[in-house]
């Protein structure tokens, strides 16, 4: 995208923020496009009459997606001893709605294989996070009362928002070489973008509302637990882990800790049950990285 001449006083950071914002209010701002596969899929599952044969031919087309979804059905998680030896019988193991969501997770991670050096490390990074946020928040949903895979797939879409931010980075070089003011804008436009990406690709409200308030610590918009709640402990404790993200509030201040009912064991050992699950939630980002 051509960056506005007129704007040329502007720092660069503010320059890519007036182009990003500019965009987003014109309706032009270039929007990543869900794999086909992941839209085929769900539109077959969506259908009526669903003959699971027909499913698995379609699925078939994609032998990456394929090998996938039979590793994640002879996981701990799903696996009930006896291994999945076909398609078929894993997408019986993993049920319909389970077998869209891991599909759209797995259509996902394609969108940040960019290979533009400027942004690779990033978007790598990126999707590192996401991933370890989404399988938290896997093992945090069965505690929780929530569906373990929507789960899943909330902690995967929360910052596809950072795609069309990063993509625009090409057109301000010195922008490239500064990861702190990278981080920034990140930190500062990636929950918004999200909710545009989200809602152009006819997600429901609730998944919009994880992806704007991925990083709102406070957010307390129902008096009952919410998927934002959980994605938001999830990745609180992703940051944990990686060390990475400076001073975070107090885990028990945190809105969302109260309504999902968490006892705190402490920052470093993280919830206990986490620590627990330790082989689960690497099984899932062994499965998904």
């Amino acid at each position: 995208m051509p960056v506005d001449t007129s704007a040329t006083t502007l720092t660069p950071k503010a320059q890519l923020l007036k182009v990003v914002t500019d965009s987003l209010r014109a309706g032009t701002l270039e929007l990543p496009s869900l794999p086909d596969i992941a839209i085929d899929v769900r539109v077959a599952i969506n259908k009526a009459e669903l003959d699971i044969n027909d499913l698995v031919r379609l699925i078939q087309q994609d032998p990456g997606l394929s090998a996938y979804l039979l590793k994640v059905s002879n996981s701990a998680l799903y696996s009930r001893g006896n291994p999945a030896r076909d398609l078929f019988m894993a997408i019986r193991r993993l049920g319909l709605n389970t077998a869209r969501d891991l599909t759209a997770s797995y259509a996902l991670k394609t969108l940040f294989l960019i290979k533009d050096p400027t942004v690779k490390q990033a978007m790598s990074d990126i999707w590192r996070r996401s991933v370890y946020t989404a399988s938290l928040a896997h093992v945090m949903a069965r505690h929780c009362g929530f569906d373990p895979d929507r789960a899943l797939l909330a902690g995967l879409i929360q910052d596809i928002g950072a795609l069309p931010l990063l993509a625009n980075l090409k057109d301000f070089p010195s922008l490239c070489s500064d990861p702190k003011t990278i981080q920034q804008l990140l930190a500062g436009f990636t929950g918004k973008i999200s909710g545009l990406v989200l809602h152009s690709w006819h997600f429901d409200e609730e998944l919009i509302l994880v992806g704007l308030n991925r990083e709102n610590w406070m957010y307390d918009k129902e008096p009952q637990a919410n998927l934002s709640d959980l994605i938001l402990v999830a990745r609180y404790h992703t940051y944990l882990d990686e060390r990475s993200h400076g001073k975070l509030p107090q885990l028990s201040r945190l809105p969302a800790f109260s309504k999902l009912r968490l006892q705190e064991m402490g920052p470093e050992q993280g919830l206990a049950f986490l620590a627990e699950a330790k082989q689960e939630i690497n099984e899932l980002r062994n499965a998904l990285l």
